[in-house]
């Protein structure tokens, strides 16, 4: 991804890649040098820009969005497809910026081994680690996992 397109500056990344650690917005402060409240407000901000570019990818692709269930700071955002009949998951990540993942069971080596790769991308940035059992699952069902996660 290119600095220009780069959704979050190099401060909030930071930030997002602490709070993804489960830290607190006191322990962030304490490793960052700065103050909780910086802290606290960044992460503000943070959620408001990445849930403002995935509402605008969600409306790009036309998904029905259920707005009940939408977390809101975890950088997922869960809609449908009416066109494909599936479920799309948008997910930001530090590296790739929004992926979407539409909800399928892949049926060529090329997408598993894709859909392999994100799901090792938002563990490894998420800090979300499977178990050997899970990681012998199907990917959907690794996938259903690690959006569970996401969203606790």
């Amino acid at each position: 991804m290119d600095k220009k397109d780069q959704i979050l500056t190099e401060n909030e990344l930071a930030i997002f890649n602490l709070v993804n650690q489960q830290l607190s917005a006191q322990e962030i402060a304490e490793k960052l040098n700065k103050q909780p409240s910086y802290i606290r407000k960044t992460k503000f901000v943070i959620r408001k820009k990445i849930e403002r570019e995935l509402r605008k990818i969600a409306s790009s692709l036309r998904l029905d969005l259920d707005l009940a269930n939408i977390p809101s700071d975890t950088g997922l955002l869960i809609g449908f497809d009416w066109v494909h009949n599936t479920k799309v998951y948008l997910i930001f990540t530090v590296e790739k910026g929004i992926i979407a993942w539409w909800k399928h069971d892949c049926i060529t080596d090329e997408c598993r081994k894709r859909n392999q790769t994100i799901i090792d991308l938002i563990c490894r940035e998420r800090k979300i680690k499977l178990t050997s059992n899970e990681q012998q699952l199907p990917l959907l069902d690794q996938f259903e996992i690690v959006i569970g996660e996401i969203q606790k």
